[in-house]
């Protein structure tokens, strides 16, 4: 037997015993559930979840629901109020606006009863105080936004005779240029304004009062402005201030009222008193040369 023989024979035997040997038991892997059952547990989880969250969406949908029937609460009232109060403005959310919205309608309907004018007074004094604050406080920290409740305090003021409170919230008022009077006026604030200075400056002037620095006031706020005013009651305007100027004895001036009421409105009824005018002052002249 050669080398080669041995080598081979050899390695033969060192190979059997390698395969007589017995093989070491490799540990058990913990496999788990089978494929099947996991996939049915997945299952069983994801139903679960999904159970969890068609429950959350209901409860959402209720809660979205009930906001629902709240606004629709919320607007039917909005809408009564702004009925009573005669405002087409557009609602802006503001809750202090709101709330006295609320204060000036529960005035309002304390009113309906009430047919005499001068009844009235007493009502519309109280109500003036429940919201003096907010309209003051409106003014005073330049906000500016449509609030019906500032227009009505003034309308109410001029009700009351308090000219001095009336005037100075009223051309503020106008400056703004976002105001609109309840519909039943039929106008817009500005010549509300002039109608109701010019019915206080003529009761002035019965009376023999003056009516300045008021109707003074309104006349300069008109020309700086430029109030877009009817012919008509720019013109009684400045025969009204014709009127009281003539009383001072102020004649050039009141002269030249008149003459401006004219050039407004022919139909101003101021012919008269500028020829009256016109010959007084012309005589003056004539004593004077």
């Amino acid at each position: 037997m050669n080398l080669i023989q041995q080598r081979r024979l050899a390695k033969m035997a060192k190979q059997n015993t390698s395969n007589a040997q017995p093989k070491k038991a490799e540990p058990s892997e913990n496999k788990g559930p089978s494929k099947l059952r996991q996939g049915m547990q997945k299952t069983s989880s994801t139903v679960s979840k999904n159970q969890e969250l068609e429950s959350q969406i209901e409860g959402v949908k209720d809660d979205v629901n009930d906001l629902d029937d709240r606004l629709d609460w919320v607007e039917n009232d909005v809408q009564k109020i702004k009925e009573k109060l005669e405002d087409d403005s557009e609602y802006i959310g503001n809750p202090e606006l709101e709330t006295h919205k609320v204060i000036l309608a529960a005035s309002i309907d304390e009113m309906l009863d009430v047919e005499d004018i001068e009844d009235r007074k007493a009502y519309k004094a109280e109500a003036i105080v429940k919201m003096d604050a907010f309209v003051m406080g409106y003014v005073q920290s330049a906000a500016k936004y449509p609030n019906i409740v500032a227009v009505w305090f003034m309308i109410w003021l001029f009700d009351l005779g308090d000219i001095a409170r009336a005037v100075p919230l009223a051309l503020h008022l106008a400056k703004q240029k976002i105001h609109n009077m309840p519909t039943r006026f039929n106008s817009k604030i500005e010549t509300f304004i002039c109608d109701q200075l010019y019915d206080w400056a003529n009761e002035q002037l019965k009376a023999n009062r003056s009516a300045g620095p008021y109707l003074y006031e309104l006349i300069k706020t008109i020309e700086k402005d430029n109030w877009q005013l009817p012919d008509v009651v720019r013109g009684k305007m400045y025969v009204m201030l014709g009127k009281h100027l003539y009383e001072l004895t102020e004649y050039p001036d009141a002269l030249a009222a008149f003459e401006k009421a004219m050039e407004i409105n022919p139909r101003a009824g101021a012919k008269g008193k500028i020829n009256e005018l016109t010959e007084k002052l012309g005589k003056k002249k004539s004593e004077n040369a």
